[in-house]
């Protein structure tokens, strides 16, 4: 498991793993860097990529430059800017031969629409094998991966070109082959490269919902590839609503090797609303790394269902390294683009696999819609179905989950990766969001609503952090899903339902809150105090939704600077600015409008105000608001919020140096510097 605080050695610059645009490229190019595996030249390598708007424009492709020589690349785009252009896409980039740990330059840039021929698969699927074997005693059931792919590349592929071709198998595994039960799912991903190597994306779901016959399966599972086997698992007890799955490789001679790696540019990916802007020139402690790979390295690791380090007691509350706006090593994958650090946020986006969050509406064919199912609640409360789950969650799974202390595992590795199920381990959790809130608080059992966000409301009655991360896993399932997912439409009318909503609270919190207005109300369980970390942590998801284009999201954003801000900056009307990273503050009743000079004396006298130190801000209070007023300076290029963030950096707070963030970056967010980033077209 990682921890907040650990003791630290200064990493070597080079790790900031990111090279800038060079002088002469095309305003819209992209710069990032290759490092070699050994492979051999002409190896075909996968990964995703978010791009800003304007930068591949709706009917162009990309052209590649490795070294200064030009190279074969595909761009399949998953989703699109509200201009046509590409936001994210699926990129496949035939490569040189490097060495391993060598380096080398890309270039990325707009170019018009080629015509080279796609892959012929026919030819490719020739003497290849994928299958998959479940059984349970003389029971054995299997599932050609390739035998329908020509027929779902036609359908709906997820690659197709001339250097990777990648489509979808789904199969209800028959009960007799899993000990009974009717709930378990075979999903592959089955993809075909240029350089003749077969890959599979095998994932076994056992997330079939509200329906008869699911529960805890017991099964061994064998992948064959190419006659030799992949994978090889015995699987004692699989509880319902949870999955795994690996993705594995196979050459016609023997197993695929790993091609080249991507370092990502956390810069271009923040400037187009993907991540957060991380502090990538402070660098990473090189015992962060190294603990990912002992952790990798140990026993258990590669054990199906296991947890990979993730805090499996999700009401535990304190600095964990898994809850911000990303996970810290998603933070570090993106600071440093170290392979360790990829690697092991990957291993933990198979793991979110095994927590049980997963509901599959196997009749329509897409994770539960809460608009379809307006009265279900995932808690036992629930009852009988259609109020509670057709089968409850096992209350021996191991898992505790919690909407106010979830992490997201999975959108960075999607973004990074394109791997789909990633996505759907993203749409799913999303989807939990909704069904595990009290349908009472959401209104999802009024007739027809009431107004924005009725039956998707995940702001309402909830605790402020636990909005705050409910509706970021609604915003970054509903951005990185495709145009033609079936999820899409669920996903896009919560987030737009939320922000409506919560916009159309303000002038009622306005007049409420009064001079020190700015604040999401929730439940918290202390009367008349409030926690301003759960506002920043709420902060930080509406900075994502406002970068990415949100109206409603930027007006709230707007109306929060009052008090996010105004804590540092209302000395003069009475309130300490030391306190505006305090633990609690006192803000009285929730229905009395309070003068910053009345928060400011409540505070005092309840003994909760730092003076004029920082006793009540020992944790990552501090950390929480340095990252809220740098995101309000990035979203809204506020002065007033950049003069809040220098203030704040430069006065002492605990743990805002250097070294505390090459030690623990999962906050390392900072401003943008100087204009708006520029964008193709603009």
């Amino acid at each position: 498991m990682l921890t907040r605080r650990g003791a630290m050695s200064l990493l070597p610059g080079a790790l900031g793993g990111v090279t800038r645009q060079a002088a002469g490229q095309p305003a819209c190019g992209l710069s990032l860097v290759l490092e070699g595996t050994g492979a051999a030249r002409g190896r075909v390598m996968v990964f995703g990529q978010a791009f800003r708007p304007g930068d591949v424009p709706a009917g162009a492709e990309l052209a590649a430059t490795i070294g200064g020589r030009a190279e074969p690349v595909q761009i399949d785009v998953t989703s699109r800017h509200p201009d046509g252009s590409a936001r994210l896409a699926v990129m496949a980039l035939a490569v040189p031969a490097l060495a391993e740990g060598a380096r080398i330059g890309l270039s990325l840039a707009a170019a018009p629409r080629g015509n080279a021929p796609a892959l012929a698969i026919e030819a490719l699927l020739t003497g290849r094998q994928a299958l998959v074997e479940i059984g349970t005693g003389a029971t054995l059931w299997r599932a050609d991966l390739l035998g329908g792919l020509v027929r779902a590349m036609k359908e709906n592929p997820w690659q197709a070109g001339p250097l990777a071709a990648q489509a979808r198998m789904s199969f209800a595994v028959p009960a007799a082959a899993v000990g009974g039960v009717a709930s378990l799912r075979l999903v592959a991903d089955a993809a075909l490269r240029a350089d003749g190597t077969l890959w599979v994306d095998a994932w076994f779901r056992n997330d079939a919902a509200m329906r008869p016959n699911g529960g805890e399966a017991a099964y061994s599972a064998r992948l064959l590839m190419d006659g030799r086997p992949a994978l090889v698992a015995t699987i004692a007890r699989h509880h319902q609503y949870t999955g795994w799955g690996r993705l594995l490789g196979s050459g016609r001679d023997g197993p695929a090797t790993a091609p080249a790696r991507i370092r990502h540019d956390a810069g271009h990916l923040a400037d187009s609303g993907a991540v957060a802007r991380y502090g990538v020139a402070t660098g990473v402690d090189a015992s962060i790394l190294g603990a990912m790979a002992a952790a990798m390295a140990a026993p258990g690791w590669e054990t199906p269902l296991g947890p990979r380090g993730i805090t499996r007691d999700m009401r535990q509350t304190g600095a964990r390294a898994d809850i911000g706006p990303a996970t810290m090593p998603q933070a570090v994958w993106l600071i440093t683009g170290d392979r360790r650090a990829a690697d092991f946020a990957q291993g933990q986006a198979e793991a979110a696999g095994s927590i049980p969050w997963h509901f599959w509406d196997a009749a329509n064919g897409n994770w539960i819609d809460p608009r379809r199912w307006p009265r279900l609640w995932t808690d036992g409360r629930g009852g009988p179905a259609p109020g509670g789950l057709a089968q409850p969650i096992a209350a021996d799974t191991g898992w505790v989950t919690d909407c106010a202390h979830q992490p997201d595992l999975s959108f960075v590795p999607f973004l990074l990766t394109g791997r789909r199920s990633f996505l759907d381990n993203l749409q799913a959790q999303a989807s939990w969001c909704i069904i595990s809130q009290w349908p009472a608080a959401a209104s999802r059992g009024a007739a027809g609503g009431a107004g924005p966000g009725e039956g998707l409301n995940v702001v309402r009655g909830n605790q402020v952090r636990g909005a705050a991360w409910s509706l970021r896993q609604l915003e970054n399932a509903a951005w990185a899903s495709p145009e033609r997912d079936p999820n899409l439409a669920w996903l896009r009318a919560a987030v737009a339902g939320n922000w409506g909503w919560i916009r159309s609270q303000i002038p009622t919190w306005t007049r409420l809150q009064g001079e020190a207005h700015g604040r999401i109300p929730g439940e918290y369980g202390t009367a008349g105090v409030m926690p301003p970390w759960q506002q920043d942590q709420f902060a930080s998801t509406a900075v994502a939704a406002a970068r990415r284009g949100s109206g409603d999201a930027r007006a709230v954003l707007e109306w929060m600077a009052n008090f996010l801000v105004g804590r540092f900056t209302a000395g003069a009307r009475g309130f300490t600015p030391h306190d505006g990273c305090a633990y609690l503050i006192a803000t009285g009743a929730p229905d009395v409008p309070q003068s910053w000079a009345e928060i400011g004396r409540a505070t005092r006298a309840a003994g909760l105000s730092n003076g004029a130190g920082w006793s009540k801000s020992e944790g990552d209070y501090a950390q929480w608001a340095l990252q809220a007023v740098a995101g309000l300076a990035d979203a809204l290029d506020l002065p007033s919020a950049r003069q809040a963030h220098a203030w704040l950096l430069g006065a002492g707070a605990p743990f805002l140096r250097p070294q505390d963030f090459r030690r623990d970056p999962i906050l390392n967010i900072v401003p943008r510097e100087g204009a708006a980033s520029p964008r193709c077209g603009r």
